[in-house]
């Protein structure tokens, strides 16, 4: 699924039960229960559909993918394929969360911040035989900034915020609205091997944004959907039957529903793959993809939550990146496991404007309990949430974020407090003759509805009466958008492993859903209240103190705790789980382990295979 209506500044998701197999959506997220849409990618004895290939391709399950262009992508199950494909300036090696330089031999800044040149790998070819240049990097971010087909637009022009120039412009409806003018990104190919590229202000996650796929370079003019390019291929094609990148493998098959095969790519510029390619099975349906991995037909893989037993789990070690390292048992076979606290977290957004009274807010927060929620519902696969910022990436690292969280949380830390919940709720003026009422709404997902379940039922006692409503995950981006929910579920994945990334979306001004094209942060109208207008402050601050300094970072990480300290106060996004990414796999397989950003951003040119039983 996709949203084209283009919010910028959102990630959300939909977890799919904590299985290495999230489907991200530009702008929320959704749940982490058992997930699955119901599309049938394999039947129910596990038997593969699609094409056989060799004994040296490793064997993956995926979901329904949307496309294979970088700059439209927005889901991680296509992300996961375009990560093999493609290559950009810089990576997250294996998936964690400390980018490297790939395509960039080296890079300079200004004394400001302001101004990068990068020094390019000379050498790097395309997988149609042509030379990667400067010029094809600048024609890459182009059709991120200005292509129609683009969903990530706003990563150069407003994260990134290279300079660049705007104009008025009519849209489909009449109205005047601003608009990027073609080729001015102030981004410059200066030689073959040199780029230049001038930021409107410092932007302390440049090199960890550049590393994000919808900066993957391309070759100059494939496609003609930007001004000065008629192109070599139509965009269908391009996205869907012939992308070329640089990346350690290059497309072989797409079959929409069933399957994706990519092959290795014998003169990639790094270290060239031992496998002759990966093939992904396309599985939603929880009882086929479980039967899929019994049967042995996959070499790695997620389980879904539903078909996971923790009591099965031994972890022998935690490594120094905090990542858990051990086996699961199988049905009797021993499978090697990694889990990894990605940097996401899943929250229950409440409307102030629809659920306008403090107290039912303050009252849903007394009585959750996140850790029992993940527990009880994710069977133990993540870690209760205190903040929306995750503790991967919270200011002082996971113990801070640990400390923090228990010694000022107001509403319980790692319990229920059910009797602060009624006593809130009666100095409000509530009791069993003066009920509220509330409607909390979870997309289509089992583990959601459980948790929605427990809430409901807990506030029963705390004279708040709950309805339980289910829609179609996009409908609830679209209600939300427009301010027609009360209480719902999303969550949130990076696009940079930074704080910020996180609260961009309780910056209050963004917040107000009657704004056009509906609210760009979480769906909440947070307005008018003491609470939110220090959120607005920090989040000022945050923006005044841009730059990779000390000094800076020292501001907005102050300026980041009193965002968060001030959307306790209000309760208008209620943080309930960050989520354990966990991948599994055949003892056959060497595969390294992963980090932080999970398991999408993880090439597999250092992945080998031995003989399978």
């Amino acid at each position: 699924m996709t949203d084209d209506n283009s919010i910028s500044r959102r990630r959300f998701v939909r977890a799919t039960g904590g299985a290495a197999a999230a489907v991200a959506i530009a702008g929320c997220a959704g749940n982490g229960g058992d997930g699955g849409d119901g599309g049938d990618g394999g039947d129910d004895e596990g038997e593969r559909e699609g094409t056989e290939v060799g004994e040296n391709y490793l064997q993956g399950i995926n979901s329904t993918m949307d496309t294979l262009d970088p700059v439209k992508a927005s889901d991680t199950a296509s992300g996961g394929v375009i990560q093999q494909l493609f290559d950009g300036l810089t990576y997250y090696p294996n998936g964690d969360i400390n980018a490297e330089a790939l395509l960039a031999e080296d890079y300079q800044t200004s004394e400001d911040f302001t101004t990068y040149t990068f020094t390019l790998k000379e050498g790097v070819t395309f997988h149609d035989g042509s030379d990667v240049t400067a010029q094809d990097v600048v024609y890459s971010w182009e059709r991120l900034a200005q292509s129609p087909n683009s969903r990530r637009d706003y990563f150069v022009l407003d994260s990134l915020g290279v300079v660049h120039e705007t104009e008025m412009a009519e849209n489909d409806d009449g109205e005047e609205e601003e608009r990027y003018v073609p080729d001015s990104l102030a981004l410059e190919a200066e030689d073959d091997y040199t780029l230049t590229m001038e930021l409107e202000e410092p932007f302390a996650s440049t090199i960890g944004i550049l590393a994000y796929s919808a900066f993957a370079v391309v070759p100059e003019g494939i496609v003609g959907d930007i001004e000065g390019y008629d192109g070599e291929m139509e965009h269908g094609e391009f996205a869907t039957k012939n992308p070329i990148g640089c990346g350690p493998f290059q497309f072989q098959k797409w079959t929409p529903n069933t399957e994706a095969i990519v092959e290795r790519f014998d003169d990639y510029h790094g270290d060239v793959a031992d496998l002759d390619g990966v093939r992904w099975q396309i599985i939603e349906d929880d009882d086929a993809h479980y039967s899929y991995v019994q049967n042995e037909q996959a070499d790695y893989f997620g389980i879904p939550t539903s078909k996971y037993n923790p009591n099965k789990l031994s972890v022998d070690e935690t490594d120094e990146e905090g990542r858990e390292i051990g086996t699961y048992d199988l049905d009797g076979t021993t499978v090697d496991y990694v889990g990894v606290a990605t940097v996401s977290c899943y929250y229950i957004g409440i409307n102030q404007e629809n659920v306008d009274e403090p107290a039912v807010r303050k009252a849903m927060a007394y009585a959750l309990n996140q850790q029992t929620a993940v527990e009880q519902v994710f069977k133990g696969r993540g870690k209760g949430a205190y903040h929306f910022t995750p503790p991967n990436i919270f200011p002082g690292g996971v113990d801070e974020y640990d400390g923090h969280a228990e010694e000022n949380y107001p509403y319980g830390y790692n319990e229920s407090r059910l009797e602060e919940a009624r006593r809130v709720m009666e100095e409000a003026g509530y009791d069993d003759g003066n009920r509220y009422e509330l409607t909390f709404t979870t997309y289509e997902d089992a583990g959601w509805q459980q948790i929605a379940s427990l809430l409901r039922d807990q506030l029963t006692s705390a004279y708040v009466d709950v309805t339980l409503e289910e829609a179609p995950f996009s409908t609830l981006l679209t209600r939300g958008r427009e301010g027609n929910l009360e209480a719902y579920s999303l969550g949130w994945v990076m696009d940079w492993p930074a704080p910020d990334n996180f609260l961009q979306n309780l910056v209050p001004d963004l917040t107000v859903t009657s704004q056009e094209g509906g609210a760009k942060g979480a769906y909440v109208d947070w307005q008018d209240t003491d609470a939110s207008r220090r959120a607005q402050e920090a989040w000022n601050r945050i923006e005044s103190n841009p730059a990779p300094t000390d000094e800076a970072e020292s501001t907005r990480n102050e300026a980041y705790l009193e965002m968060e300290r001030a959307n306790w106060e209000d309760v208008v996004l209620l943080p309930v789980y960050h989520q354990t990414d966990q991948r599994f796999n055949y003892q056959w397989v060497d595969i390294p382990a992963f980090g932080g950003a999970d398991t999408s951003r993880m090439k597999h040119n250092n992945t080998s295979l031995g003989e399978r039983n």
